[in-house]
């Protein structure tokens, strides 16, 4: 496996966003699209269709915080992209987004993440 590349930790948080420009404006369905996880600086989207997300790529989206009836836009950069089981996963630098729904989401997903370490640890303890 490869060296690690990333800064901050990663965590799992899956919520559905509205896509609104990619690149030269080409729009998606909105329920079509989900962020499974989320840095500091980036996060992970699934697409359930395919579109010519080439790394360098500007896109535009809505983020909706699925605690609280808030959304927020946000502006990233694709810097990676690959087909897996007919989806396309894209990884997105962020450019712009709220700082209070993007520590909402980073809570969200450290709360699973702690969860999962106290699970792994209940099983290794007899």
């Amino acid at each position: 496996m490869g060296d690690e590349k990333r800064k901050f930790l990663r965590f799992e948080c899956l919520v559905p966003v509205d896509l609104l420009e990619i690149g030269s404006g080409e729009g998606a369905d909105p329920e079509a699209a989900l962020i499974e996880d989320i840095s500091r600086e980036g996060m992970r989207m699934v697409l359930d269709f395919s579109l010519d997300l080439s790394p360098g790529a500007e896109v535009d989206f809505k983020v909706h915080n699925p605690e609280e009836r808030e959304t927020c836009s946000v502006t990233g950069e694709i810097m990676w992209s690959k087909s897996k089981d007919n989806r396309l996963e894209v990884g997105i630098k962020l450019r712009k987004m709220d700082d209070g729904i993007k520590n909402k989401l980073l809570d969200i997903g450290y709360a699973k993440w702690l969860e999962s370490r106290a699970a792994e640890e209940k099983k290794r303890t007899p």
